[in-house]
């Protein structure tokens, strides 16, 4: 499986969107909606897949400060689930953030994967909310309870 860094408005930054939309949106009946998208020029993508196939999996890495990300739009193709793809995209992710001196992480997860993240060392803060009509809660990595 190869780790790629997408760039944006790129033909693979459009099979990424794709990949979101199937994964994250259709099901829910929803589509990825323009202002979702305003803004993704600013942020960094990535994405997994093996050889020349289609993308298995997708991330976005939003920047917040100099030294913290927010990561969204994590999606793993339905045929390509439970391969362990999803953490291995996210270490890969972490450790190229990381090389670019980014330490603290944080997400949404929608709540049916609050289980997966915390797997991976991410601590769930806060209360529940609701975000696209499903809830979620505030994850984080490392944890830091000052």
């Amino acid at each position: 499986m190869e780790f790629l860094e997408i760039e944006w408005c790129t033909p693979l930054y459009q099979e990424a969107l794709d990949l979101r939309h199937r994964v994250l949106r259709e099901p829910l009946g929803l589509k990825l909606t323009a202002e979702e998208l305003d803004g993704e020029y600013a942020e960094l993508h990535f994405g997994m897949r093996n050889g020349s196939e289609d993308l298995a999996a997708v991330v976005s890495a939003k920047p917040l400060t100099s030294s913290s990300v927010k990561l969204r739009q994590m999606a793993v193709a339905p045929d390509r689930q439970g391969e362990g793809i999803g953490a291995k995209l996210l270490a890969d992710v972490e450790a190229a953030l990381e090389q670019r001196g980014y330490t603290q992480f944080q997400l949404h997860a929608r709540e049916t994967a609050i289980g997966f993240y915390e797997k991976l060392g991410y601590t769930a803060v806060g209360e529940i909310f609701t975000e696209i009509s499903l809830p979620h809660r505030k994850m984080v990595k490392p944890y830091d309870d000052d």
